[in-house]
């Protein structure tokens, strides 16, 4: 039986073999056994270049050995039979053992390089394994289009090549790459003759040194990296191409210093394989890089650039994509003024990710707006919400799955929909199944907003139901995703509650409030994308406001005129008494003539100067063209052609009709 004492150091190519001598304790055990147990036994090393004895030191700088294989047997007297001594005999198994250490190499290759979808993590991976065991120093430089996701153009690269710095490794001690000559991120010009240009001309790995002309010009012509060489003796290069699907990707750069051996061809082959796998991944981050920006330029030119100014709400906003792999989901908010200085506050979240989800947010956002402008109740809103979703699922399943561009299958999505009037100080809300709000009251109470909870969109079949919550003024709603509360917990309630605390500190703007609440509440990098919409509310007091109940009599709009006038001096509004009695003296007589009881007039003063008159009727007017000799029609046309604004919504008891003018300079 042969027994069998390894002793393992990490191994690359040497020079000629030398037996190494038996100087090694762990050897000088092996001859004991031996002897002791009278069976032969094999025992392999390694030593350092130029060869030395097992366990002896290495030189200093050197990281390289050599293998050897050692039998041993005991030794008998011919006479006796006795064990007098012991016979060894040493092999150089340099060569197999590297041919095993590279298929180890390319092994773990494919298990440490692509582990994510970034393109710098790549290229670092890939040099960091290739450090010590391959090269002393390994660098990594990418063209620029590949950082930015772009498409590169196909085939070799021709003429002088710039490139960026990408990574870059090293074998000495310390977090520092003293070795480069070109800092990460900077830009580097190969010359044509250069190792790593004449590369990504062929397409073909590069074994250079510095018997070799073109290294010695690469060198001469830069003064930081002919210093580098200097001081670390670099003497043997090889330049592989990263390609990846028939694209030049960049160059990796292995390079050995003194007290190395030079590399040999089976190293050229070993960082061919080993470039070839980076670049499959940097291929893959790129193409990643690519989709993930079209994505955000696609959510973020859907989402609103600028919050609209109105008088009801203070706002403030922040939207994080997501940061890892899941890619740009279908999260939304909106601000929308509404007629009678009220305010829509809406944020929902598309089921999935990609551009898919970000084309299927920019619709249902145009929808609530549209919706919003008709001046619809929550709840009926996202009724007319989800019937749009559904039949958006029905056409997404007529679509042939093989289809270019497309991704079908059912479309679902969360929405809540919030309607504030300052001057009942009343906010009704409706749920589509998403996260509750949050609200901070002025005394410093924070809860969560208790809302009868829907169905999401695209479900059908089940009402929507209001809630309403009078709020005093200054209170401050948040409304946010589900990629907020669950970032860290998994959890809504527990997320809820941090908001809840990370709301409930020092009073503060509502900007600072915001990137509070993303610090308290989100990872470094969270993995789904996070809206937040914060609104604190404003007041319109009883200065502001004046209203009357009219009776059912044609006679009294003569008094709501002079009501009107009387009012308008009061808040020294004189210069818009004409348009306004006009304005009052329409819609009164249209109430009384086609309305019912009861009838309102309400003006209210604020950025502009609003009229409304509201009835118990549900019958909307309409403009229509009046013929020449027709008596009535011209009503509205009028009343459209001096204003800023009309409009019609309806109300619990009927409908309010209203008009927006722009106050007198001053």
């Amino acid at each position: 039986m042969v027994r069998r004492a390894v002793r393992e150091v990490p191994l690359d190519t040497g020079y000629e073999p030398q037996a190494p001598a038996p100087a090694d304790e762990g050897f000088l055990q092996c001859v004991r056994r031996v002897a002791e147990e009278r069976a032969p036994m094999r025992y392999e090393c390694l030593a350092p270049e130029p060869a030395c004895a097992p366990g002896a030191a290495a030189p200093r700088g050197s990281t390289h050995h050599r293998a050897w294989v050692i039998e041993l047997w005991p030794v008998r007297d011919p006479a006796t039979g006795e064990v007098v001594g012991v016979g060894t005999a040493a092999f150089d198994s340099s060569d197999q053992h590297a041919a095993r250490q590279r298929l180890a190499l390319l092994q773990e290759a494919g298990s440490c390089i692509g582990t994510t979808l970034n393109v710098t993590r790549t290229a670092q991976e890939l040099a960091d394994l290739a450090v010590p065991r391959l090269a002393d120093f390994v660098s990594v430089d990418l063209l620029d289009s590949v950082l930015r996701g772009d498409e590169p153009v196909p085939g070799p690269v021709d003429a002088a090549v710039v490139l960026r710095r990408v990574a870059h490794q090293s074998a000495a001690e310390g977090e520092d790459v003293p070795e480069a000559a070109i800092d990460l991120g900077g830009m580097d010009t190969y010359p044509p003759f250069s190792p790593p240009a004449r590369c990504l001309a062929d397409g073909k790995p590069v074994l250079s040194g510095a018997d070799d002309p073109d290294f010695a010009a690469w060198i001469a012509g830069h003064e930081t990296r002919t210093a580098r060489v200097a001081e670390y003796g670099f003497h043997s290069v090889m330049a592989t191409p990263l390609r990846a699907r028939g694209i030049t990707l960049g160059v990796a750069v292995f390079t050995r210093s003194s007290g190395s051996p030079p590399f040999e061809p089976d190293d050229l082959i070993l960082a061919e394989e080993l470039a070839g796998r980076a670049a499959v991944g940097v291929d893959n981050a790129r193409r990643y890089t690519r989709e993930r920006t079209n994505a955000l330029t696609l959510q973020r030119s859907l989402l609103p650039r600028d919050l609209p100014k109105q008088a009801a709400v203070e706002v403030a906003y922040r939207y994080l994509p997501a940061g890892t792999g899941a890619g740009v989901g279908g999260d939304w908010f909106d601000v929308v003024p509404l007629s009678g200085t009220r305010v829509a506050l809406v944020v929902g979240d598309v089921v999935g990710h990609g551009i898919h989800a970000s084309a299927t947010m920019g619709r249902l956002r145009i929808a609530v707006r549209t919706l919003a402008d008709v001046d619809l109740p929550p709840d009926e809103l996202l009724t007319h919400l989800d019937d749009l979703v559904t039949h958006l699922s029905t056409d997404e399943e007529d679509i042939a799955p093989d289809e270019p561009y497309v991704v079908s299958g059912e479309i679902g999505a969360t929405c809540l929909y919030a309607v504030y009037d300052p001057v009942s100080r009343v906010c009704t809300f409706a749920s589509a199944g998403h996260v509750p709000p949050v609200v901070l009251l002025p005394d410093g109470t924070a809860r969560v907003v208790e809302l009868t909870p829907g169905p999401l969109l695209g479900v059908g079949g089940l009402p929507f139901e209001c809630t309403e919550l009078e709020l005093p003024e200054g209170s401050l709603l948040a409304f946010c995703t589900d990629g907020l509360v669950e970032a860290r917990d998994r959890d809504v309630g527990l997320g809820l509650d941090r908001l809840c605390e990370s709301l409930a500190g020092p009073v503060a703007s509502l900007e600072t409030t915001c990137d509070t609440i993303l610090k308290a509440l989100l990872p470094k990098s969270p993995s789904d994308d996070v809206a937040l919409l914060l609104a604190r509310t404003r007041a319109l007091h009883a200065d502001q406001v004046a209203a009357w109940s009219l009776p059912s009599d044609p006679s009294i709009v003569a008094d709501a005129r002079a009501q009107t006038t009387r009012q308008l001096t009061a808040w020294g509004l004189e210069e818009a008494a004409f348009v306004t009695e006009l304005v009052v003296s329409e819609l009164v007589t249209n109430a009384i003539r086609y309305g019912a009881v009861p009838i309102g007039l309400r003006l209210i003063r604020d950025r502009t100067l609003i009229c409304e008159v509201s009835d118990a009727s549900n019958t909307a007017p309409h403009l229509r063209r009046a013929r020449t000799y027709d008596e009535g029609g011209r009503g509205l046309h009028m009343v459209a052609q001096l204003t800023q604004g009309w409009g019609t919504r309806q109300t619990p008891l009927g409908k309010t009709i209203w008009a927006e003018q722009s106050l007198p300079a001053g």
